[in-house]
């Protein structure tokens, strides 16, 4: 019988409350044994962390950075420390359900060349409506969780191919992470899960979507849905997922996406339908404009950057070019769907 593999749950934390003390709950009822449980906690000002150790004692690791370092940046602190080899992320508001990291490393037994896992992520408030099933790509660098607000009526029970896992809850082999790195700390967060399932794709490395693992999640507890602070970095983010992620064709077109993308999320918040119309409920258009602003700027001044990364990942790429081309047409996210869906 194959040994089971040695996983590293990781767990970033910021200012987490009783989520942190219910997360973890989930992952010290884990079937799976050979577990290591690890907590990069982001400089929390509230009394989490203390919670955590009056409850579990030392029956978990901790690194405690001074300040809010962002997730990247902590997830790789943390993927440096583990000892596993498989890597198990789940956000401080996610529970995992019992089986789910057995579930996973079942799926992965006799499948060297999967580099990624995607989990199956539910709402944590109604759990009959899908979070994530796996990321789809919209041709200008942003994303969006597949599977997202719809109703669980069977239609992904299917363990499957996908492009990149979200990042609430997913799995990636040390090896992979060794070889293509880890998370881009300049994006701080948001689309940094995009930006390494897609590296890994494009190394060689296959993401599947496993059904039986099964996580709840409360979607955008932290930094909320509709806050100035997620709207800047997603727009700043995706901007340097096209520039790294996206062929040459795809790439040169992605301003017309963009544009169309920016006329349906105007549509959107006009006729109140879709995030766009919650963000100018509760900020204004001048407000919008200005984070395009910053976002623009701030993405262009590391545009240098950027562009080096896009030459390193192309010399370093497994696939071919027309495997490319497929990955951004098989995984490809609706304007329409974006734009409109709440």
């Amino acid at each position: 019988m194959q040994p089971l593999p040695r996983v590293t749950a990781v767990v970033v934390n910021w200012n987490g409350g009783a989520m942190l003390a219910e997360c973890l709950a989930s992952l010290f009822a884990q079937t799976f044994t050979n577990l290591e449980i690890l907590i990069v906690d982001n400089g929390s000002k509230d009394d989490s962390i203390a919670q955590a150790r009056q409850l579990y004692g030392e029956r978990f690791r901790l690194i405690q950075n001074a300040k809010n370092e962002g997730f990247a940046r902590a997830n790789n602190q943390a993927f440096a420390a583990a000892t596993g080899e498989w890597i198990f992320l789940l956000n401080n508001d996610a529970v995992a359900e019992p089986q789910a990291i057995a579930e996973l490393m079942e799926f992965i037994a006799d499948k060297p060349q999967v580099g990624t896992l995607a989990c199956r992520i539910n709402r944590f408030e109604d759990p009959s409506v899908f979070d994530s099933t796996g990321l789809l790509l919209y041709p200008d660098g942003v994303c969006r969780p597949r599977g997202w607000q719809e109703k669980d009526l069977g239609q992904y029970d299917r363990a499957e191919m996908v492009l990149a896992p979200h990042g609430a809850a997913c799995a990636y082999r040390k090896t992979m992470l060794d070889d293509v790195g880890g998370f881009d700390e300049l994006y701080f967060c948001y689309l940094e899960d995009l930006d390494l399932g897609m590296r890994a794709q494009l190394a060689g490395y296959k993401c599947f979507y496993v059904p039986t693992s099964r996580i709840r999640h409360h979607k955008s507890a932290t930094a909320g849905n509709y806050s100035k602070f997620k709207a800047y970095h997603v727009e700043r983010n995706r901007i340097w997922n096209a520039i790294k992620l996206l062929p040459r064709f795809v790439l040169i077109t992605s301003p017309m996406f963009t544009l169309n993308r920016y006329l349906m999320q105007g549509y959107a918040a006009a006729t109140h339908t879709g995030l766009s119309s919650e963000f100018v409920k509760e900020y204004s258009w001048f407000h919008l404009a200005f984070i395009l602003l910053r976002a623009y700027t701030a993405a262009l001044w590391r545009l240098p950057r950027m562009l080096r990364e896009r030459h390193r990942i192309s010399k370093r790429r497994k696939i071919t070019t027309r495997e490319w081309y497929d990955l951004i047409s098989r995984y490809k996210l609706d304007a329409i769907e974006l734009a409109l869906k709440f």
